[in-house]
């Protein structure tokens, strides 16, 4: 998650988040000098739900704040609400901003015959916590990178093992 945030906002900014993240994304935050500019989600998803992030409402932020630089959610979240991620996907784009999914708990969406993995349907980014879904016996966690034009556009594939070398250790275990 944190060389995620890394890759797509190297020299800080602003960044538009669901309000239903994990307190290492906030951590992250202050870390890169990210601003988020918060997303609270619709109370449609039942009731102690958090419910989901509205394509709408996505839509509206962007269009008041141009000078954010990608989105960031949490899907699912942490009771399996997910939310519709090809329409978000589609306006993030609109704007020429990447979409960054924290799916630690759906590392296994990719894995089922539906295949509802965040890439499938246009995340730019995606982080999958394999020790919450998978059989990990670790803090195992895994960075996705979406075959998208913007993902080319910022070449986070060439980026990322920089963008990871920031966060990890510098004495691994031999």
């Amino acid at each position: 998650m944190q060389a995620m945030l890394r890759l797509a906002l190297p020299q800080g900014g602003k960044l538009l988040a669901g309000r239903v993240i994990h307190r290492s994304a906030v951590h992250t935050m202050a870390l890169l000098d990210i601003t988020p500019v918060w997303l609270l989600p619709q109370p449609d998803a039942g009731p102690g739900l958090a419910g989901r992030i509205d394509p709408r409402d996505v839509e509206a932020a962007l269009s008041a704040n141009p000078q954010i630089r990608a989105v960031y959610l949490t899907c699912p979240d942490y009771f399996g609400v997910l939310s519709d991620l090809r329409a978000i996907s589609q306006v993030a784009h609109a704007h020429h901003v990447p979409l960054l999914v924290d799916n630690a708990h759906g590392a296994h969406l990719g894995l089922l015959p539906q295949d509802l993995h965040p890439l499938t349907f246009g995340a730019d980014l995606c982080a999958c916590s394999a020790h919450k879904t998978l059989p990990v016996l670790t803090g195992g966690a895994f960075l996705n990178i979406g075959d998208t034009p913007l993902a080319r556009e910022y070449r986070y594939a060439e980026r990322a093992k920089q963008a990871m070398a920031l966060f990890g250790s510098t004495s691994p275990n031999y």
